[in-house]
């Protein structure tokens, strides 16, 4: 879809996708990639008082902001480096950011993970968890049965429909067309492990300090993350996060009124392609008889 203007994309998939303005500073940056406890974390997170915390799914749920974050991967990706004797400036700065996170106070996720680094430098005052997962083929795997439904965009029905419904659209073009492919080279299912691996490296080479950085998993509970933020350890299990099955569930709750859209347009666009057709049709047909006469 790179051939078609991005002002026409816009256009035809706008959405509702208005968020909040930001009246809190951004205090918590949870840059491990999806499925190293992310949703766990951000519920610890929120029992902490880091309310509301920006998660994956708050893409696909209202406020909808895919078609911002979209805006937000093709200026990191397809801005011109700046001119060599300028000072150089960021190409993403918090005002970008916050047309996806609006009045978050903390955010965490793939989001998070692709835009670690520019994150951490647009809020420079924010703590930096590192989320981890121990057994990184338990990773693998898990993300195969959930994120690995972005990775994979053959050229079949769903991708169809995706073009009769603006949801549809941004979740097809923004996470399967771009963010995954862009993060994972390409791949999660060829690359995933080695670049799981060289995200958790570049995070630690940043050299933050120990009072700006936790690396965490969620093996390691409430004591680590409540010493690192400063919170009494609250009453209660760690939350218990969101299992593939559960994952699934939820996608599908989520996308079933796009689905239905989608149909129901493609069969009203049917009907008047098949109309204007037959018109042209007819006015062929009666051109000919005409010409006869």
């Amino acid at each position: 879809m790179n051939y078609i203007p991005d002002s026409l994309l816009h256009l035809l998939y706008s959405v509702d996708a208005s968020v909040p303005a930001r009246t809190r500073p951004m205090q918590i940056l949870a840059v491990g990639i999806s499925r190293s406890a992310t949703e766990s974390l951000r519920e610890a997170l929120h029992t902490l008082g880091y309310d509301h915390t920006h998660h994956g799914f708050d893409t696909l749920l209202p406020p909808y902001d895919l078609e911002n974050m979209y805006r937000l991967l093709k200026k990191k990706y397809a801005t011109p480096p700046t001119n060599p004797s300028e000072t150089p400036s960021p190409k993403l700065t918090a005002a970008d950011f916050d047309t996806v996170l609006g009045d978050s106070v903390g955010v965490c996720d793939l989001f998070a993970a692709e835009f670690a680094l520019e994150l951490i430098a647009a809020y420079p005052d924010a703590k930096v968890i590192l989320n981890t997962r121990t057994d990184l083929d338990a990773w693998y795997k898990s993300m195969q049965s959930t994120m690995g439904y972005f990775d994979r965009n053959p050229i079949d029905w769903s991708w169809i429909k995706s073009f009769f419904c603006a949801e549809l659209f941004w979740i097809k073009h923004a996470m399967c067309r771009t963010m995954m492919p862009r993060f994972f080279r390409g791949s999660f299912a060829s690359n995933g492990k080695w670049v799981y691996q060289e995200h958790v490296t570049k995070i630690r080479g940043l050299g933050l300090p120990r009072e700006r950085l936790l690396e965490w998993s969620v093996e390691d509970g409430w004591a680590p993350l409540c010493e690192f933020l400063g919170k009494e350890v609250p009453e209660g299990e760690f939350p218990s996060g969101n299992p593939p099955r559960a994952w699934a569930e939820r996608i599908q709750r989520t996308t079933v009124e796009y689905e239905r859209r989608a149909r129901r347009n493609m069969l009203f666009w049917g009907a008047v392609v098949v109309c204007v057709g037959g018109v042209v049709a007819g006015r062929v047909v009666a051109g000919r008889v005409g010409g006869v006469l």
